[in-house]
């Protein structure tokens, strides 16, 4: 049994952090850093969740385009990694997950998933890449649902996310993704058996149609 990642520190300080590194990501990138009493109940939400007993081993952060989703994504890369940086690193090698945090796009990993089904000496770098994404310990998709559902390399057909998340699902490894596609789209864009599967390892929080930060 995996342990489930928590955070081990009180809700109130997961907050406190979480939002100063959502603030530091949109300062990086040279904008203003702009919240709304909805943006900080979804930063609430999220961080009681970190630090739950909560049987869900996944996050899920739904709703429309430009409300801050994917800053609070790698908002949490960056704390993580922060929080980690002086903890002893030990044998990595043994390590089952593999310890860590890494962020990928959906369409990425599309073109991660043809290099690992057809590996060449060219695309050896994608493949190891690919296999790092299924087994590391925290790994967060962003934009589920931009990527075709399936599509077709020499062949073969790849259906990259349904695949990563189901072997993640298996295994019980923690996994975050965030969509524009509200929770009760997946199944029509995926199918039953990943809807499924959000149901049981995914906690919700829907941005839903929340006004763009964008346009503010």
């Amino acid at each position: 049994m995996v342990e489930r990642f928590r955070l081990p520190y009180t809700a109130e300080q997961v907050y406190t952090m979480l939002y100063a590194a959502c603030r530091a990501e949109v300062v990086s990138r040279y904008r203003d850093f702009k919240d709304t009493e909805a943006y900080k109940q979804h930063l609430w939400d999220i961080s009681r969740w970190l630090t739950s007993e909560s049987s869900t081993f996944g996050l899920f952060l739904c709703g429309g385009a430009g409300n801050g989703k994917t800053t609070i994504l790698k908002a949490m890369q960056n704390l993580v990694k922060y929080l980690r940086a002086n903890e002893p690193s030990g044998d990595i090698r043994y390590d089952f997950p593999k310890r860590g945090f890494m962020l990928v796009t959906a369409k990425e990993l599309v073109l991660l998933a043809k290099a690992y089904n057809n590996p060449t000496r060219e695309n050896y770098d994608d493949v190891n890449r690919y296999k790092r994404i299924r087994n590391i310990e925290i790994l967060a998709i962003d934009d589920l649902g931009v990527e075709p559902k399936e599509s077709v390399h020499y062949g073969d057909y790849v259906t990259a996310a349904m695949d990563v998340i189901s072997y993640r699902y298996e295994e019980q490894f923690c996994t975050l993704a965030s969509s524009n596609l509200a929770a009760d789209e997946i199944k029509k864009y995926y199918d039953e058996r990943i809807a499924d599967r959000f149901r049981e390892m995914m906690h919700i929080v829907n941005f839903g149609n929340e006004q763009s930060f964008r346009k503010l």
